[in-house]
């Protein structure tokens, strides 16, 4: 039931403290933490995160701390799923991290984060989340324009004229891009950018050429390139591929 909304759902256990270093994904994330505590690290201030809570997209990188034995249960959407459980515009959510009760009724928050805290087995969490869920499905149809629009911009890599791609679809530029931000919750443009910045960090090596790759994403030069990465990474291209692999 929940599969054409849901990627995954992901386990967070931390035995000692650690940053992780979370880069801009292509759909929301809700974040149920069953212990210990989350911080949100930004330019030298830490900010403690709800218990439950909801990303939206975003452009930029975000340090996350998890503390010392800290559990979290991560629902990753697939891009537009969110839509099926909730009648506000995806786009309002981004660049924001809330807690879930703006979205859900705080009482099933309570709840569901009670049996999260006194369940026995990761299973169990996942079932009591899966519940929830389900309990919360809108009964929304899929808006079929926008599944076009987003199988368009990965099969191109997210090398697409956005006012060629509503064309494409019958649709104006203007319209096309307000369905879509309310469904995906950014702008076309930005999603494809978006993209094309994963296709580039998900090189399991370093870049031979950065010049090159910069060119091919569809970027002026390297400098514009270069720039992009950092937001997008928090780190030069150089640094980044130096680091540690991502988690």
């Amino acid at each position: 039931v929940l599969r054409p909304y849901i990627k995954t759902f992901l386990i967070i256990e931390c035995e000692e403290g650690v940053v992780n270093r979370v880069l801009p994904g292509t759909a929301p994330v809700i974040a149920f933490r069953f212990k210990g505590t989350v911080n949100y690290i930004k330019e030298n201030a830490v900010e403690t995160l709800p218990a439950s809570m909801i990303s939206g997209l975003r452009k930029s990188v975000r340090l996350i701390n998890y503390t010392k034995d800290s559990g979290n249960l991560l629902v990753q959407f697939r891009e537009g799923g969110i839509a099926a459980f909730s009648k506000q515009p995806a786009h309002e959510l981004f660049e924001e991290s809330i807690a879930l009760a703006n979205l859900f009724p705080a009482t099933s928050i309570d709840s569901l984060e009670e049996q999260l805290a006194l369940a026995d087995t990761h299973t169990q969490r996942i079932h009591s989340v899966e519940a929830f869920l389900q309990a919360h499905l809108s009964g929304a149809k899929d808006d079929t324009l926008v599944i076009a629009a987003l199988q368009q911009i990965h099969q191109h890599h997210g090398d697409v004229k956005m006012k060629e791609l509503a064309a494409q679809l019958f649709i104006s530029q203007d319209a096309f891009e307000k369905r879509f931000r309310k469904v995906v919750g950014t702008t076309p443009k930005q999603f494809a950018s978006l993209i094309k910045m994963q296709l580039v960090v998900q090189q399991k090596q370093a870049l031979q050429s950065f010049t090159e790759t910069a060119y091919e994403g569809g970027y002026f030069d390297q400098a514009h390139f270069n720039k992009a990465f950092k937001n997008f990474t928090g780190l030069t291209p150089s640094e980044f591929f130096r680091s540690k692999p991502l988690w």
